[in-house]
């Protein structure tokens, strides 16, 4: 073991060093997804074939400060390029849902009324999942129903999460 003037010498050189080595479970994101250029875009597709209910993505998110019915400029340009929280809490009827910063590839799935993807929230973890709501083959573009993320009661905002939130404003 090494006594106390080794390891204050150790620190001094590099403070950052550990005394043992620690390990903790972490974060493992998926992606079966490509982004491609297409007709001057930058669009996922799927990397794999997928099954009803397969992850596409699962990826971390943060959320900004901002809200969707804001009214500064910044918030609704945001908006309109970025996922939001769904939530439904009386702060949020009136100001909208946070507005969400995901990681991974979710930015480049495309919207559609016609989507093979939907997006799932585990606020506890805070992680996003897009899954496969239909078969998808390698090389088919992916597309998200964004539309549903704005719910209007408190039924429809649990139904977003695996794991309904503790407080939904985080």
């Amino acid at each position: 073991m090494a006594n106390t003037a080794e390891l204050t010498e150790q620190t001094e050189t590099n403070p950052r060093q550990e005394q043992e080595v620690v390990f903790d479970e972490g974060f493992n994101p998926i992606s079966m997804v490509t982004i491609v250029k297409k007709n001057g875009r930058y669009v996922a597709v799927a990397s794999t074939d997928l099954k009803i209910n397969d992850i596409a993505e699962k990826a971390g998110f943060v959320l900004t400060p901002y809200r969707t019915n804001e009214p500064d400029k910044r918030a609704k340009l945001i908006a309109s390029i970025m996922p939001v929280y769904p939530c439904s809490c009386e702060q949020c009827k009136i100001m909208g849902p946070n507005i969400v910063i995901p990681s991974g590839n979710i930015l480049f799935i495309q919207f559609s009324k016609k989507p093979n993807l939907h997006v799932e929230f585990d606020s506890n973890n805070a992680l996003i999942y897009a899954r496969a709501i239909t078969q998808i083959k390698a090389g088919d573009e992916l597309f998200v129903d964004y539309t549903h993320l704005y719910p209007q009661d408190e039924v429809a905002q649990e139904n977003m999460f695996m794991e309904p939130p503790i407080n939904a404003n985080l």
